[in-house]
């Protein structure tokens, strides 16, 4: 019975040292994931109002629900080691040098073997924004071929034009959205490709009138992620995914996400 009773306690013995062995291994691998998090460079762009500087203070529902993905990891960072490059710089780093993420960037099939991703942070819509007295007439793709149009280099919006025909070479090319819509209001281009939201937010902020501008076609819908380098750990993006999904999914009594809260700014 002794002996009995001795393999029985030297087995829950056992039982609590591995218990406390995987408690040890996971706050371990937590710290090493923040650890991880805070070696990285994050990247974003002026793109009301997923992210964008306003006063000299970074703004954007991207941006809070970053820092409300950095408290659920336990990574000790805030929106000011956060930088506001031109899209074409920002979208350049992130391919070609590691430890980097940038946000927000459009997830299209042309880009899902470039980058790791993590998301989403909500959708869009990319579509053709033309002064209203334009009247421009466009019923389908083929139409896009006879006007002038002005995009950001390496937009989403280039891609989408190019699935539906129209060639780079024809688009007038910026790496920034001032020249674009100075071109715009004095009619050297027909039309700007960008997001919706984000281009008449733009054209208010520059001084026009955004009355005076109207959609003249959509050109497509996707989502909004953050992009890692592509030779970020799988378990880095994979703790950002985490973090979002439980956003996402954390509810309170009125069935109201960490995520809608954050999105509708009721914080």
């Amino acid at each position: 019975m002794r002996e009995y009773c001795f393999t029985i306690k030297f087995i829950l013995l056992i039982a609590i040292f591995m218990a406390l062995l995987q408690v040890v291994e996971g706050v371990e691998a937590s710290n090493q994931i923040a650890s991880s998090a805070i070696d990285l460079t994050y990247i974003t762009e002026q793109f009301p109002p997923y992210n964008f500087k306003e006063d000299g203070e970074l703004q954007g529902f991207s941006i809070d629900l970053l820092e409300a993905m950095w408290r659920i990891m336990g990574v000790d960072l805030n929106r000011s080691i956060i930088e506001v490059l031109p899209w074409r710089e920002g979208y350049e780093r992130t391919l070609n040098k590691e430890n980097t993420v940038l946000f927000s960037t459009a997830r299209l099939p042309q880009r899902e073997q470039l980058f790791k991703w993590a998301g989403p942070i909500g959708p869009f819509n990319n579509v053709l924004i033309s002064r209203s007295d334009r009247n421009l007439s466009i019923v389908s793709p083929g139409d896009l071929l006879r006007y002038r149009i002005g995009a950001i280099k390496d937009d989403s919006a280039v891609q989408m034009l190019r699935d539906m025909g129209v060639r780079e070479g024809t688009l007038v090319l910026e790496p920034t959205a001032r020249p674009i819509i100075e071109m715009l209001q004095n009619r050297s281009i027909d039309a700007w490709a960008y997001g919706d939201v984000a281009g008449f937010w733009l054209i208010q902020e520059s001084g026009a009138n955004g009355g005076d501008f109207e959609v003249a076609y959509v050109l497509g819908q996707a989502d909004y992620y953050y992009a890692f380098h592509k030779k970020t750990p799988d378990s880095l993006v994979r703790s950002f995914q985490e973090a979002i999904d439980y956003l996402k999914n954390n509810t309170d009594s009125d069935s109201v996400s960490d995520y809608v809260k954050i999105i509708s700014n009721t914080y």
